[in-house]
């Protein structure tokens, strides 16, 4: 299994994930891929001194965007031969102790994907009111529109069975990526479990980009992205 977690400008959470991380890394990991998404801080810097054999960087050379990170993380599980990926945050709101769990939970599922609102999640802080809202509402408008059973659309902490994902269709290089992912899976007929993980919230002062942080237009460019996308799915699979 490959583990890749993305990096964008965490100079200040790696030094406290790496330990976390590296304390109790299951053996089942075969190889852990950083994907540092342009950073300009000194989080390459950081990465180049844990490189070693069984950890990697991959460098994006400019910001390229959540979605971009994960095509690359996708693309680099299946050129280096793993039939698993788990992805997971390294902004401390994933705790590494979890990772065992997704590793032992049914091979066969094709998406096991972490929520952070199962009655078994724990939760530490509280998350961003407007974060909640849109992730309820996308979640219904997924579950309505493919027959899903989920409850925490947007968590990035997920184990794919890459032999039934093909990550040169992906386009969606922003923090929409998971619509383009969920309608994939619909029309691809995927195996998805959920798997209660921590919601963890502590600080986040993460920005959207642009004008994103509005609400109401995020939530809009997620129904945009999940829209063009279920038609380009379904376009390619007829």
């Amino acid at each position: 299994m490959l583990l890749a977690v993305p990096v964008y400008n965490e100079e200040s959470n790696l030094p406290l994930f790496f330990p976390a991380l590296f304390a109790g890394l299951p053996e089942a990991i075969d190889e852990v891929l950083f994907i540092n998404d342009g950073s300009f801080d000194a989080s390459p810097l950081i990465l180049e001194e844990v490189k070693r054999p069984g950890v990697d960087i991959v460098h994006h050379t400019t910001n390229q965007g959540y979605g971009q990170a994960m095509i690359t993380a996708m693309t680099e599980a299946r050129r280096r031969g793993h039939d698993y990926l788990i992805t997971m945050d390294c902004d401390r709101q994933h705790r590494p102790e979890d990772i065992r769990h997704f590793i032992d939970a049914d091979l066969a599922i094709d998406v096991v994907s972490g929520s952070r609102y199962l009655p078994s999640s724990r939760r530490c802080g509280d998350a961003p009111e407007d974060r909640v809202q849109v992730n309820s509402r996308i979640t219904t408008r997924l579950n309505r529109r493919f027959g899903f059973r989920l409850t925490d659309a947007f968590c990035g902490f997920k184990r794919y069975r890459m032999q039934n994902i093909d990550p040169a269709l992906f386009t969606e290089r922003g923090y929409a990526f998971p619509m383009e992912f969920w309608a994939y899976a619909a029309v691809e007929g995927l195996s998805i479990e959920e798997l209660a993980v921590s919601r963890i919230y502590t600080t986040d002062s993460r920005s959207f980009g642009e004008d994103l942080d509005r609400t109401r237009k995020r939530y809009h460019y997620y129904l945009k992205v999940l829209h063009q996308s279920t038609v380009r799915f379904s376009a390619l699979h007829a």
